[in-house]
């Protein structure tokens, strides 16, 4: 009898030791006996084998099931057109060569070496980018062989491929990558790609743990296809899996929407600025444009490069739009209601020359010519108060811009006009021609009140800021429904280029 050589140092009775070393043995044997038996059985099946044949040549198309368990999702790369994902990929044929009896052994667990030995699919990936076999510790690939020939083959790869994205709704875009696998050389006449059905799933299954923590997108679900590929001079039986995604739309929300519809906001608040304070309005314009052009280009940093506007772009145009209308309405009022400047200074040096002016003209020479010299007024736009006035606003001395051509009329002609220190002063023509004695003059002509007819005591309103007070949120608002309905409410339409014939099956 063979005995083991005592191990232990301890005292262990003579008969348990015996025992204990007659059941090593045994074991030790079974094992050898078995591997044996196994490598016996291997170098049967392959004996005669051609790996280069597949099962049922030139009497049968063989089947490959393929199955895949998704464990993590990303990235998700939009500048790339890109999206990787690790999976367990497994494929499963009948190969009836390799039958054997399985009253000793249910199933076979085969080494790499043996998988080279015997014939595989040539199974790839249509729109793969870079894909490969995870390595460490080891190859993480396995091959079990049962007793009908079955031969299930599964291997650990991260997965990289082309998803067409569509960046037109970008970044309120849902996208839709598929991933198609197919044979690289046998046609469908010679090989058929199916899902395998495990228990209620078909074909993918998802490690929802490992999926639901995306840093752009969340997936939503995914949907599985058999089709049939024309390409080259062949069909070829494909099977595809399309993901979809929705893009998380927190980070656009806090960096571009809402700055860019607070700067639109504060646009709006300048009309309630008084027409007056022009560099008020023009600065605070100019800020929000200067600001507006920061965030557009900043959105371009990350964003892809297509030759086509996105809906950030669109959003990002309709407050450039909404801007410029308000500098517009700026314009109009500066330009045709401004009744005078909201500067102090400005406004106590026409005070000044005002009374210089009136100070220089006789009363006889104005109050005598009232009627026949009233020259007829052909506009009087109505200022402030009921003032009418020809020149279309431009009354400040600083805003001569045009000049207000006249006829050449005298008020009093028997009269000189005299400065108070002796001197000749301007004739009537340049006086109708200052654009302050321009007003005195015709408020003189229309109205015998006392009043104030240049507006200098108080700052005005104009009817127009009123309007854009109520016009512009309405706009903006009915501009930004709009928007939203059309890039958030319209139905996904997923096409390809390449599309092909495909049966969907029960999606997510």
């Amino acid at each position: 009898m063979y005995a083991f050589p005592r191990m232990n140092v301890l005292e262990i009775p003579e008969e348990e030791e015996g025992k204990d070393s007659i059941l090593c043995y045994a074991t030790m044997y079974s094992r050898k006996v078995i591997a044996n038996n196994v490598t016996t059985l291997l170098n049967q099946i392959l004996q005669g084998y051609d790996r280069h044949l597949r099962p049922g040549f030139n009497m049968k198309r063989t089947t490959v099931f393929i199955d895949i368990f998704v464990r993590t999702m990303g990235p998700i790369a939009d500048l790339t057109d890109t999206y990787s994902f690790n999976c367990y990929f497994r494929q499963m044929w009948t190969d009836s060569r390799l039958k054997f009896n399985g009253t000793q052994n249910k199933q076979l667990s085969l080494s790499m070496a043996m998988l080279d030995k015997i014939w595989k699919p040539d199974t790839y990936f249509w729109n793969g980018a870079r894909s490969y076999t995870h390595t460490m510790t080891t190859s993480n690939r396995l091959v079990r062989l049962y007793p009908d020939g079955t031969v299930l083959y599964s291997s650990r790869l991260t997965i990289k491929g082309k998803c067409a994205m569509s960046m037109k709704r970008y970044p309120l875009d849902r996208q839709a990558c598929r991933l198609v696998l197919g044979s690289y050389a046998f046609g469908s006449d010679e090989l058929l790609y199916d899902w395998r059905v495990m228990g209620t799933d078909r074909g993918v299954q998802m490690d929802y743990d490992g999926i639901k923590d995306l840093p752009q997108f969340s997936m939503t679900g995914f949907q599985v296809f058999n089709s049939t590929n024309m390409t080259r001079d062949r069909n070829y039986s494909a099977l595809e899996v399309r993901f979809y995604f929705d893009r998380h739309f927190g980070y656009f929300l806090m960096n571009f929407y809402v700055p860019c519809t607070l700067i639109v906001l504060l646009c709006w608040v300048a009309f309630w600025t008084n027409r007056e304070a022009t560099g008020d309005r023009v600065g605070m314009g100019i800020t929000s444009v200067l600001t507006m052009v920061l965030i557009a280009n900043d959105s371009k940093s990350d964003a892809p490069k297509v030759n086509f506007p996105t809906a950030l772009d669109i959003y990002i145009w309709i407050c450039y739009t909404t801007l410029l209308i308000c500098m517009v309405e700026f314009t109009v009022v500066h330009y045709f209601t401004k009744f005078n400047t909201g500067d102090p200074e400005i406004q106590a040096l026409e005070r000044e020359k005002m009374r210089q002016i009136i100070r220089r003209i006789p009363k006889t020479a104005v109050m005598s010519s009232r009627r026949p010299y009233r020259k007829p007024l052909t506009t009087s736009p109505t200022l402030h108060h009921g003032i009418t006035r020809r020149d279309g606003g431009r009354h400040s001395m600083y805003h001569r811009v045009r000049q207000v051509s006249v006829r050449k009329r005298f008020l009093a002609p028997q009269h000189s006009i005299c400065s108070m220190e002796g001197n000749q002063v301007p004739t009537i023509e340049e006086f109708q021609q200052d654009s302050v004695g321009w007003r005195l003059y015709y408020w003189m002509m229309n109205n015998g009140r006392p009043t104030d007819p240049f507006g200098l005591a108080q700052n005005s309103i104009s009817s127009v800021d009123r309007f854009s007070r109520i016009a512009l949120p309405i706009y903006f608002v009915a501009v930004v429904i709009v928007y939203y309905n059309f890039y958030v409410n319209t139905p996904y339409d997923f096409t390809f280029d390449d599309e092909y014939i495909a049966n969907p099956i029960n999606p997510m």
